[in-house]
């Protein structure tokens, strides 16, 4: 075999690389997809295509695909641009995903919190964590087509350290705040107890079917002491202080009583089924839009598709709102719309046309069938009884929406980490986890700024503790069923000791700073919360750069893992 010298790229780490030859393609299949910078400049576009991990970040588009095949890589000029554009192109993804969550997610929270009477603490670990998380959860389960679990792992541990660090920090710093002692203490303890519990599992490389259900079990456990704990101490003669006080966008404090008075109307005759769908299709007031700045009558004209879409798909509730959102007409159209969106957003590239055809001929008469008992048994002029689960209905489906979003925006990060020659445990725990926590920023930011800094820290604590055990414990099963076997081989990579590490030092410190301060979050707790994530990440760049060897199992990913398993040939 004649040798190649390999292109230099500036991104290049120092690492050593396989040396290209003409049948790579051929034989090395299943090596990483990063090794395309050790390929030709014409046989890039074959290395994607034959190359399986080129395909495990794609979703709806190809985005490796487009960058070396339709884009000519070789031309600078249209290679940055295409690398601009896709940078773009996660810019409107991310303003897409902040507009569901200001102007649904937010709200819908913390009506159904407020409707079932949950506390600040037990909102933020139950309905904001699930919905925050579902989407990292169910995003991260094509990864292990590999069979390798490093990047999984690496990610749930980096964005644990994410968010007890730096989210927690920035709710903190919004304004200080008192913590509850009797639900934040056992939380952190649970956090420590994780931290240290999946890294013992993960160190021997080998994870059984008795650890994977010992994840499962542990965090029921954890929501079952926790809940059982918070309605011992938050009786109902004394929960003023953990009580949800709704407020609206400005932080000021809703009537909720006045707004219960008036969501009982006389009905206007006048208005027709078409009229009540515009009282509720308008995105925006005339009036509003008349008093509004230039640059915020420009946001508001640009977001009139995004608002007509997300109000034919997901009810709107909002306590500040007439009859708290609900508009009949609306919600028959989003029972008939948003199944067959998720039908055909889910199943398109899973099943065949004429199946999915008839699926969703069987979705539309199903919700023909509910639209008229709700036609039957509803007014216009007053909202149902059970107007909380339609509530319930608006968060996982605004959830979803994001979730879409989410991997789109994960894809593109992806695409561009091996652009760029980041390596794979670098990039989880750094962009990926920003990328996936852009829901959890956004939505931490926005009801610091409303005044439910309790409910964010908590989900800040209640959020990795989620994520760890049942994401885990997620991709373990499902990769126990496709190997046929009930241990699988597992990775924490060359920094999943570290992110364990950190998470359990920044538990723990931020376990000893609310006892010194009897129980306050202060800008001081924030200050040290944002050092150690700083500190994190300089470490994580000094391994990128190989300035200092990364404390895990293996210290390199350029092929180690895929090196035995690819079939060796003779030249």
């Amino acid at each position: 075999m004649d040798p190649v010298v390999p292109l230099v790229n500036t991104f290049q780490n120092t690492s050593p690389h396989y040396e290209p030859h003409q049948n790579i393609f051929v034989s090395l299949r299943a090596q990483p997809c990063s090794n395309v910078h050790s390929v030709l400049e014409d046989e890039r576009c074959l290395f994607v295509q034959e190359t399986e991990e080129c395909r495990e970040s794609m979703h709806y588009i190809d985005y490796m695909h487009f960058v070396y095949c339709v884009v000519d890589s070789s031309n600078v000029f249209l290679f940055t641009s295409a690398i601009i554009a896709l940078l773009l192109f996660v810019l409107l993804q991310g303003t897409l995903i902040y507009h569901f969550c200001v102007d649904r997610y937010v709200d819908s929270v913390l009506y159904v919190a407020k409707s079932w009477r949950l506390n600040e603490y037990i909102a933020g670990v139950t309905l904001l964590t699930y919905g925050n998380g579902l989407a990292q959860v169910l995003s991260e389960l094509k990864h292990h087509k590999s069979g390798d679990t490093e990047l999984i792992y690496n990610q749930y541990l980096g964005t644990a350290v994410y968010q007890v660090s730096f989210l927690a920090a920035l709710v903190i710093w919004m304004g200080s705040f008192t913590v509850y002692p009797e639900v934040f203490v056992p939380n952190l303890i649970s956090l420590m107890i994780v931290s240290l519990l999946v890294e013992v599992f993960m160190y021997d490389e080998r994870v059984g079917i008795l650890q994977t259900t010992a994840l499962g079990m542990l965090y029921f456990a954890f929501v079952g002491a926790l809940y059982t704990t918070a309605l011992m101490v938050d009786r109902e003669g004394n929960r003023s202080r953990s009580q949800i006080e709704i407020r609206d966008a400005s932080g000021k404090l809703v009537d909720i009583e006045r707004n219960e008075a008036m969501a009982i109307v006389e009905p206007d005759q006048s208005i027709s089924w078409l009229g009540h769908i515009w009282q509720g299709l308008r995105p925006f007031r005339e009036e509003e839009f008349r008093a509004s700045q230039w640059y915020c009558k420009a946001y508001l004209l640009c977001s009139i598709p995004v608002q007509v879409v997300s109000i034919l798909l997901l009810p709107k509730v909002n306590f500040a709102l007439p009859l708290h959102g609900w508009n009949k007409c609306l919600f028959i159209v989003n029972l008939i719309l948003f199944p067959l969106f998720l039908i055909g957003t889910a199943l398109v590239d899973m099943i065949s046309s004429e199946n999915l055809v008839w699926i969703c001929f069987g979705s539309l008469v199903t919700s023909s069938c509910l639209s008229v008992i709700v036609c039957a048994t509803t007014s216009y002029d007053q909202k149902p009884p059970l107007f909380t689960y339609i509530g319930l209905f608006a968060i996982f489906g605004t959830s979803y929406v994001i979730m879409l979003l989410s991997y789109e925006l994960i894809a593109i990060l992806e695409a561009l980490s091996i652009i760029a020659n980041i390596t794979s445990a670098t990039f989880a725990i750094t962009i990926l986890c920003w990328g996936s926590c852009w829901i959890d920023l956004i939505t931490l930011r926005t009801l610091a700024m409303r005044g439910y800094s309790r409910l964010g820290f908590a989900a800040c604590l209640g959020a990795p503790v989620f994520n760890i055990l049942i994401g885990l414990c997620t991709v373990f099963c499902v990769q126990m069923i496709r190997s046929g076997s009930t241990t699988i081989h597992v990775r924490d990579g060359t920094s999943g000791p570290t992110c364990a590490i950190y998470l359990f030092v920044t538990s723990m410190t931020i376990l000893l700073s609310v006892l010194f301060t009897r129980f306050q979050a202060r800008a001081s707790l924030a200050f040290c919360l944002t050092t150690l994530y700083i500190t994190f990440l300089a470490y994580v760049l000094f391994c990128e750069f190989e300035i200092t060897h990364g404390y895990g199992t293996d210290h390199n990913d350029d092929g180690e893992y895929f090196l035995d398993r690819v079939p060796r040939r003779d030249h």
